[in-house]
């Protein structure tokens, strides 16, 4: 009998998949305070033109009640879809994004300040290769919004790590409802890794660019893997399975060559 490629832990796994959707709400978050600020509403067709352009992905919103005076921005009813290289259209279905900022710190390079911020999703699915936390479509809306900020680098030069922007979100609350993972996209191998209805309410206080780990990713992951409801365990079986079953095909596909 082969012998199996040593697999992650269990917690591992779950983690990575964790931190990678925690990060992209988060710069769903700060995308939206900046680009909403920056131009009221039509900020809207301003994401979605940023996204179609860098990725394919497209944004649209039911209800736009955003008040650049008062410094409130007020999403309903959005949806992100994934960039055009997936066979899933599926990303992003949100009820809705609200934040309290200061409009100040948001002229000029200083530190953004989000005094609360709101977000509730409905669905995010997290699509990917074979390989999905290494290849999926959660990275690659990343770096469609992330790439909208940056200027080119010159002919010739790889493009330099761009600093952090400073900013502190001093309360977030965050409701994610279903969560399904995909992986081998547009393949024969295609698979159901996750899907299931979580309903995590999650809340923290002085997020910034440098404590991520500390208030959002880690205390987010503990409170999933931990809360005693079957969606939570399940999440955990279902993500352990997979990487079981990946490696033994890996395996077992190496041995035929």
């Amino acid at each position: 009998m082969p012998c199996l490629r040593s697999t992650s832990r269990p917690g591992n796994v779950s983690r990575r998949v964790l931190s990678l959707l925690a990060g992209v709400m988060l710069f769903i978050v700060l995308a939206a305070a900046l680009s909403v600020w920056s131009l009221g509403r039509f900020a809207p067709s301003l994401i979605d033109s940023t996204l179609s352009s860098k990725s394919g992905a497209h944004f649209s919103v039911g209800s736009n009640d955003t008040n650049l005076f008062a410094g409130r921005v007020s999403l309903v009813d959005f949806t992100v879809t994934n960039p055009s290289r997936w066979s899933d259209a599926r990303f992003l279905k949100g009820k809705r994004l609200v934040l309290d900022l200061d409009p100040a710190t948001f002229v000029g390079s200083g530190r953004r300040i989000v005094h609360r911020a709101e977000l509730d999703i409905d669905e995010l699915t997290l699509v990917g290769k074979e390989d999905y936390l290494k290849d999926n479509n959660a990275q690659d809306i990343l770096r469609g919004l992330k790439s909208s900020a940056e200027p080119p680098p010159p002919a010739g030069q790889p493009a330099p790590a761009a600093p952090r922007t400073p900013f502190v979100i001093e309360h977030l609350r965050l409701r994610v409802g279903h969560v399904v993972v995909l992986a081998a996209d547009g393949s024969p191998q295609r698979r159901v890794v996750v899907d299931r209805q979580l309903d995590v309410v999650f809340e923290a206080h002085d997020i910034t660019e440098a404590n991520l780990e500390q208030t959002l990713t880690g205390p987010l992951g503990k409170q999933v893997l931990s809360q005693g409801t079957a969606a939570g365990a399940s999440l955990l079986f279902d993500l352990t399975k997979d990487k079981v079953r990946t490696s033994i095909t890996e395996q077992l596909l190496k041995n035929d060559r």
